[in-house]
């Protein structure tokens, strides 16, 4: 066998002809400077790579192309659509989705896909698989893009991974790619929406391959600003992994925690040295602190709480209360407003007074600053 470019005449246009590399056999001679009729193919026995099986079999050349409305039935099952002043195709709208043939008039201009029969000449169009041509186009110029996602329905959990619908499109997802942690349950994502990013066009499975943890890496810095600002509000999470010093958990999809031991309720500590934890399992916590996107720790001994959170509401300059002097040093003395929660009184204001560690004194507020955690006083 060998390799060679010829010409193949795909209808009675003469100028509508196709390059293809066929397999040509040994002993066969054919020239490259002719056109031939698409039919010479199966009569040579010869292989078209850049054809499909299907296209060869039926004997049809498949394009897609722009064409005007001319004519539809009133039941509106059928229509006419002229192909470029050339041809006149018949499309079947009892086969379109009825929100396509809904929008349609007589006079639009729509894309079609059109399959021309060389043999007995009839030209079919196709408005549905010209939108999902589109859409497999969007798909392929968006792989590698880590800025473009897209909805897709999980619709079936196959060997190795899952089919997913994408605006129509059967996308195909390794199981590995279906989150960030190892899916403990792979048919807990059937039936689900879930936003996927396409990595690659699979030859072998003619389609693209789509992964929803690439969607769910870039959410991360996002979803970290929004924990921050909601730090303090209960979450709810699921268990990836147990270790003898905590418990991991992944949450809002995309974060994954740590629980340490010091953290868990003494019924979580009981079951998880019975070994009654199991990845999967739902768990309950708060948010105690953010250190980097891979790592945070959690608690469900409840949120970590900022004591300084309101206080200057509830000291206000020119107040006088009590306090306990608990620190003497060369520039004042640090005075215990309440646990936690300490003011400064200047050297400047003591040059009159003796004060001792433990003394409880009369102060009176000068300024409050939460964000430096300040509390000037005098005494009172």
């Amino acid at each position: 066998m060998r390799e060679q470019e010829i010409t193949i005449q795909l209808s009675d246009d003469p100028f509508d002809t196709k390059v293809v590399k066929v397999q040509v056999p040994h002993g066969t001679k054919l020239m490259s400077n002719e056109s031939y009729a698409a039919d010479v193919l199966s009569m040579y026995g010869l292989t078209d790579a850049t054809l499909t099986k299907t296209q060869l079999t039926e004997d049809r050349i498949a394009y897609t192309t722009r064409g005007e409305i001319t004519f539809i039935s009133e039941d509106r099952s059928r229509a006419l659509i002229d192909i470029e002043s050339k041809h006149t195709a018949y499309c079947a709208l009892s086969k379109e989705p009825d929100y396509i043939v809904e929008q349609l008039e007589v006079g639009m201009e729509i894309d079609v896909k059109i399959k021309t029969n060389t043999k007995t000449g009839d030209v079919l169009a196709s408005i549905s698989d010209a939108i999902l041509e589109v859409k497999l186009k969007e798909l392929k110029d968006a792989i590698g893009n880590k800025s473009v996602g897209f909805t897709g329905l999980v619709k079936e959990l196959i060997h190795g991974g899952y089919w997913v619908d994408v605006a129509g499109i059967n996308c195909f997802m390794p199981g590995s790619l279906g989150g960030l942690n190892k899916l403990h349950d792979f048919s807990s994502l059937v039936g689900k929406e879930i936003i996927v990013m396409p990595i690659i066009f699979s030859k072998e499975k003619d389609t693209v391959v789509v992964s929803h943890r690439e969607y769910l890496r870039t959410m991360i810095p996002i979803t970290l600003d929004e924990l921050a600002d909601t730090i303090k509000e209960p979450r709810k999470g699921f268990v990836t992994g147990t270790t003898k010093f905590g418990i991991f958990a992944q949450f809002d999809e995309c974060l994954t925690g740590l629980i340490p031991k010091a953290e868990l309720t003494e019924e979580t500590i009981n079951s998880l040295d019975k070994g009654n934890i199991k990845p999967g399992d739902e768990i309950a916590f708060w948010t105690k602190e953010i250190i980097s996107e891979k790592k945070i720790i959690l608690s469900q001994l409840g949120p970590k709480v900022d004591l300084w959170d309101g206080i200057d509401e509830k000291y206000k300059p020119m107040m006088i209360t009590e306090g306990k002097v608990t620190k003497i040093t060369s520039y004042g003395a640090f005075v215990e407003l309440e646990k936690g929660i300490s003011g400064l009184i200047h050297k400047s204001k003591l040059k009159e007074v003796n004060l001792t560690k433990g003394d409880l004194i009369n102060i009176k507020i000068g300024s409050v600053n939460v964000s430096d955690r300040k509390i000037t006083m005098n005494i009172a």
